[in-house]
């Protein structure tokens, strides 16, 4: 049996977009604190400039760069859920499986990258920025559905075409800002804007699909994405009948 999709408005909307704005600003801030608290082990700042002038590399700057980063996304991510929880208690509920799952997430996305990580990095600082901008994007990508695979399972594939649509239209906005910063050092500061914007409207356009799906759903009485557990299970069932009615003659 389907329930329908539940009620969104546009100020859940702006709510959770807030939310997911607040988590990335904070995961920023400690990017910050964590670069001024190393400087004296090393600056990345300098590095990046000695880089930028041909001065020589640094092994280890990539490798630095992608555990600052697994740290201030997993305090994003695990944030932006704990402040879900606080603005939609009625659908993310408190739960330590859904915790556990966020971090296993984050620690095994940050395996996977830190070898693109320190592969890049001895290439090029320019394109480390890159692969800086996409772990982000596939983390809050990956946490937007592990959330509603977990919390609203009877809807995942509204949630995961709606994080689909929120990958794609973030990653548009967020390349084409990068773009827009000319010197390399600029690149290199954007990425502490970038971060906010990428798990903002991951989660806006994500948010946005699920309203113009409730919206469809109320206007045509019709809902194709309800409980696809429930339509597999029946269609098995119906299957099953079959079967035994041709087994029986």
């Amino acid at each position: 049996m389907s329930f329908g999709p539940k009620r969104t408005s546009l100020q859940d909307i702006a709510l959770s977009s807030l939310g997911g704005m607040i988590s990335g600003l904070i995961a920023s801030i400690i990017i910050l604190i964590i670069v001024f608290g190393s400087s004296s082990i090393i600056s990345i700042p300098g590095t990046f400039e000695q880089a930028r002038l041909g001065l020589g590399t640094n092994g280890m700057f990539p490798f630095i760069l992608s555990f600052i980063t697994f740290i201030a996304t997993t305090v994003m991510i695990l944030l932006t859920y704990k402040l879900f929880q606080m603005i939609h208690p009625e659908k993310y509920k408190k739960s330590l499986i859904t915790y556990g799952q966020i971090s296993f997430f984050g620690i095994f996305t940050y395996i996977f990258f830190t070898p693109v990580y320190i592969t890049t990095g001895l290439q090029s600082y320019d394109n480390i920025m890159i692969v800086f901008i996409v772990h982000s994007m596939v983390l809050a990508f990956g946490t937007s559905i592990l959330i509603e695979l977990l919390n609203n399972y009877r809807y995942i594939l509204m949630g995961i075409y709606g994080s689909f649509v929120g990958l794609f239209v973030t990653a548009m906005i967020t390349l084409s800002i990068f773009s827009g910063f000319s010197g390399g050092y600029a690149k290199l500061i954007s990425l502490l804007v970038l971060l906010p914007i990428i798990n903002t409207c991951i989660i806006l356009f994500k948010e946005l699909f699920e309203f113009l799906y409730y919206k469809y759903n109320q206007f045509t009485n019709l809902d194709q994405l309800g409980d696809i557990f429930h339509q597999i299970e029946e269609e098995e069932k119906e299957l099953l009948r079959e079967e035994e009615e041709k087994n029986s003659l």
